[in-house]
């Protein structure tokens, strides 16, 4: 599965702030517990950790937290941006949809094979 939103103008910070928190409240409607973060801004990664439910001046990081409270155990963690070019892709798709939100239920397979997990186990075979 797979998500999208169209945000307009905001900065890159806050994108990634915005991936998390729609990833967590789908998790969240799903009633899933437990959760692994990855992105490729090592600065969202700290203002996540680095920040509580209480102290953030930033209304985003704390829907998060809200969000983290109803997830335990979860973790986020720093991953090298070429591990990212399906979000990349996913991301890119909401250039040309005007809705807030869209939920991919399957990713088509030009869209996984971007993945060097993917690109990886091709060369193997």
């Amino acid at each position: 599965m797979g998500y999208n939103r169209y945000l307009g103008k905001c900065s890159i910070f806050d994108v990634e702030l915005w991936g998390i928190l729609d990833g967590l409240a789908f998790i969240h409607n799903m009633r899933r517990e437990g959760v692994l973060m990855q992105t490729d801004s090592l600065g969202v990664v700290q203002a996540i950790q680095d920040s509580s439910f209480s102290s953030s001046n930033s209304a985003l990081i704390r829907r998060i937290h809200h969000l983290l409270l109803n997830a335990r155990p979860w973790m986020i963690q720093h991953c090298p941006r070429v591990y990212n070019k399906i979000f990349d892709c996913l991301a890119k798709m909401a250039f040309d949809i005007s809705q807030s939100l869209k939920i991919f239920e399957e990713i088509s397979i030009e869209v996984l094979a971007l993945s060097p997990m993917s690109q990886a186990s091709v060369s193997i075979a």
